[in-house]
C-alpha cells in the first residue's frame, strides 16, 4: 500500500521563468480546443481466463518511438523513452495509478525523473507517436486539468498555480490564509471542480491539514484534520478521521476523483483501521471511512465519478486478484458492494495492484484500469499477474487482458505503475522490462533502469 514521493526540487521564480519560456507547447503541442472522447464501457481485447504466462526473455526493445507488439495478447506497444532520452535518466509517468498523467483530450504526457526532475511531451494518437521532452521548470507533483488539454497544475510555495503549455501563462489559483507550504502532490477533483493539496509542516505521513481550491469560482477551504476545522469552522460530522490511541494522524497520500467532487486520502495512524482509507466529499465536507469490519479493506484504491474501488482481493478472501467497486459517500455499506475481477479459481495471495479510473471522467460506468504486480512467485503462471488488464464495472466479471508489463514488483518503483487517458485508449506504464534495459545511474533505487512506455486499448 505503500506510496513513496521522490526528493522535491525547488528552484527559484528566476529560474521558473527561464525554463517556462523553453517549453512551448509549439507546433507539436496539444490544441486547447479538443475535447475528450466518450470512453468505452466494452473492448474487443481478449477476455480469457486461461494463464499466460509472461515471456521470458521478454520482447526486444527498439529505440523510443519504436513500436512492439505484445506476443501475447496483441496489443501495440510504443517505446516512450530509452537510454538517450534525458541524459539516460530512468523516467516513469507516476508513482501510483490515482494520478493524472495524460492530459484532458490524450495528446500529451506527462514524465518524471527519481532526482524531481520532470517534463511533458505532446502524444500522436493518430501516429501513435510521442514528441520531444519539454522540461517543466517546477517539481513533478503536478497534475494534467481534467477539462484543458493545455493546463497544468503545481505546486508553489504557499500556493496552488496554473500554467499554460501553450501561451505559458502562470497564475495562481489561491495561497493559504497563513502562509503555510502546499505540500505532497496536486491532487485535481473531478472535472477541475477543485484543487487539493497537502498543507503546512511535516513530511508525508505526518502532514496534518489539507488546501483546496476552486479554479471557477475561487473558494478555498483550509482543511485542518487534527483541529477538526474547515477555515476555522470546528466540523461536527461524527467521521471525522482521528489517531489510534497515543498516536497522530499524518497524511499519507492524497488523489481526485474522475469526476464529482470526492478527494481521496490515505492516513497513517488512523483509529478506524490501520490502512487509513478515507473519501472528503467537498461538496457537502464530510468523510466516509473504510473500516476494518470485513475482510475487503486492503489494496490500492481509485475514485471513478461516483464510484470508489480497492484491490481487496477475492470475496472469500482467499485470493489476492479481485477488487469491490463502492459508493464513496457510504464506504461501508455491504449492500452496495459489487466485486469485480474475481478469479475463478483460488490460488492464494502472489501479487498487488495499482489502479487507474480516469476514463469515468467521460463514462461513469467505464471500466477500471489494473496494472498487476509480482509479490511472490506463484506455483504456475495465473490469469491477471503481471499483466495490463481493464475490469468491467457491470457485473460480468469481465475482464479484458492487454500486455504484459515485465515489472519488478520485488521493489516499489518496478510495480509497473500505470495510468488510463481519459478517452479509455491508451495507458501510459513504467517497466524495468524484466531488468533488461540496461544499467541505471540510481534514478528510483533500482541497478538497471526503467523506461515509460504506452499500451493502446484497443
Amino acid at each position: 500500500m505503500t506510496l513513496r514521493r521522490y526528493a522535491s526540487t525547488w528552484f527559484s521564480f528566476y529560474v521558473l521563468s527561464l525554463l517556462v519560456s523553453c517549453s512551448s507547447g509549439g507546433s507539436d503541442g496539444p490544441g486547447a480546443s479538443s475535447t475528450a472522447q466518450l470512453a468505452p464501457s466494452n473492448y474487443t481485447a481478449y477476455s480469457g481466463t486461461d494463464a499466460k504466462a509472461s515471456p521470458s526473455p521478454p520482447p526486444d526493445l527498439g529505440p523510443a518511438n519504436s513500436v512492439l507488439i505484445d506476443p501475447t495478447f496483441g496489443s501495440r506497444i510504443l517505446r516512450v523513452t530509452d537510454n538517450q532520452t534525458a541524459s539516460g535518466s530512468s523516467l516513469i509517468p507516476e508513482d501510483a495509478g490515482f494520478f493524472r498523467t495524460w492530459n484532458a483530450n490524450s495528446t500529451a504526457i506527462k514524465l518524471m525523473g527519481g532526482n524531481g526532475s520532470s517534463y511533458w511531451a505532446a502524444f500522436d494518437p493518430a501516429n501513435f507517436q510521442a514528441g520531444p521532452l519539454h522540461p517543466i521548470a517546477f517539481d513533478g507533483h503536478w497534475e494534467w486539468s481534467a477539462v484543458d488539454p493545455d493546463t497544468i497544475y503545481f505546486l508553489y510555495g504557499s500556493e496552488l498555480k496554473r500554467y499554460n503549455i501553450a501561451s505559458q501563462a502562470m497564475s495562481t489559483l489561491g495561497a493559504t490564509p497563513n502562509g503555510e507550504q502546499v505540500q505532497y502532490h496536486v491532487a485535481v477533483v473531478g472535472h477541475d471542480d477543485w484543487v487539493c493539496s497537502a498543507a503546512g509542516a511535516g513530511s508525508q505521513d505526518t502532514y496534518t491539514k489539507l488546501f483546496c481550491v476552486s479554479p471557477s469560482t475561487s473558494e478555498a477551504k483550509l482543511i485542518d484534520i487534527a483541529s477538526r476545522t474547515i477555515n476555522g469552522v470546528t466540523q461536527s460530522d461524527p467521521n471525522w478521521p482521528t489517531a489510534a490511541a497515543g498516536q497522530t494522524l499524518g497524511i499519507h497520500s492524497v488523489n481526485g476523483s474522475a469526476g464529482g467532487m470526492w478527494l481521496g486520502l490515505q492516513f497513517t495512524q488512523a483509529s478506524w483501521n490501520s490502512q487509513g482509507t478515507a473519501v472528503l466529499d467537498l461538496n457537502t465536507n464530510t468523510w466516509s471511512l473504510v473500516t476494518g469490519a470485513d475482510r475487503y479493506s486492503s489494496g490500492h484504491q481509485s475514485l471513478g465519478n461516483g464510484k470508489y474501488v480497492n484491490g481487496s482481493g477475492s470475496v472469500n478472501g482467499q485470493d489476492s486478484r479481485g477488487a469491490v467497486v463502492r459508493n464513496p459517500n457510504d464506504l461501508m455499506n455491504a449492500a452496495q458492494y459489487t466485486f469485480i475481477m474475481q478469479p475463478y479459481a483460488t490460488s492464494g495471495w502472489y501479487d498487488g495492484e495499482h489502479s487507474s479510473w480516469f476514463n469515468a471522467s467521460t463514462n461513469p460506468n467505464a471500466p477500471i484500469l489494473f496494472s498487476r504486480y509480482d509479490v511472490t512467485a506463484p506455483p504456475s503462471a495465473l490469469p491477471w499477474l503481471g499483466e495490463i488488464i481493464l475490469a468491467a464495472t457491470d457485473g460480468s466479471n469481465t475482464v479484458w487482458r492487454f500486455a504484459h508489463n515485465h515489472n519488478g514488483g520485488s521493489t516499489f518503483y518496478g510495480q509497473a505503475f500505470a495510468q488510463i487517458s481519459n478517452d479509455g485508449r491508451w495507458a501510459l506504464f513504467s517497466s524495468y522490462w524484466d531488468g533488461t534495459l540496461g544499467g541505471s545511474n540510481g534514478d528510483f533505487s533500482l541497478s538497471t533502469r526503467i523506461d515509460t512506455f504506452v499500451v493502446e486499448l484497443r
